[in-house]
């Protein structure tokens, strides 16, 4: 199978995402917007990955609109997709969910799980980095939730977006953090910067991911 990843930014990276695409033989095809490189057409994808990145649903460029447009052709077509942080959002917003200011979450913390249908923890510590959420698209599944915000992770079809980074590498998140690390310093949580990046990403969460994308695959096999 071929994926296709769309990443906005040099510094989101898909991290432990081709770490399964290599296990699982998949070709890859990274889309990246920061490059000025254009999105695929709907009927050329089988598997939508969308990255994160620090704009907003909300902003008025063109290829903001062009990607939700995007999403809903290749969800409507029942086909896969999974959207992280902004993807999540660009996820929701093309089903008509309303992207509002929360508190910015940002640095690891934990997650309440809402199901156990991809792992049996209740909760998972997880990398947040995100100032925006979502109210959750109508028809959908609430997968994730925290005390700061309930939304936190949905399914709608055959996509699901998480407003968090399961796919996170102590190299990535070290990228992120030296390229943003004002943002850090405005989280919610008592967080560092040393903190962050030297924090121990928990092997559970390739686990989740995996178990993820396994289910998504699956549902356009």
């Amino acid at each position: 199978m071929n994926i296709h990843i769309i990443q906005h930014v040099s510094f989101e990276k898909p991290g432990r995402i081709m770490d399964w695409i290599q296990e699982n033989n998949h070709t890859v095809e990274i889309i990246k917007v920061f490059n000025g490189e254009p999105f695929p057409k709907a009927e050329e994808v089988s598997f939508l990955i969308i990255l994160g990145g620090p704009m907003s649903a909300n902003d008025t460029e063109q290829w903001i609109e062009d990607e939700q447009h995007l999403i809903k052709e290749v969800v409507d077509s029942e086909k896969a997709m999974l959207g992280i942080c902004l993807g999540a959002q660009q996820l929701a917003k093309a089903y008509g969910s309303a992207i509002i200011s929360t508190p910015k979450e940002v640095g690891w913390h934990s997650v309440t799980s809402l199901t156990q249908i991809f792992h049996q923890s209740k909760e998972v510590t997880v990398l947040h980095w995100h100032g925006e959420g979502f109210t959750k698209p109508c028809h959908a599944t609430p997968l994730y939730s925290t005390e700061k915000w309930e939304n936190q992770g949905f399914r709608l079809f055959n996509a699901i977006g998480l407003q968090f980074h399961f796919e996170a590498t102590k190299e990535t998140v070290k990228e992120i953090v030296e390229a943003d690390s004002l943002f850090l310093s405005q989280s919610v949580f008592s967080v560092t910067r040393g903190g962050t990046i030297d924090f121990p990403v928990p092997d559970e969460n390739k686990d989740i991911l995996f178990s993820i994308l396994n289910t998504l695959e699956r549902e356009v096999k």
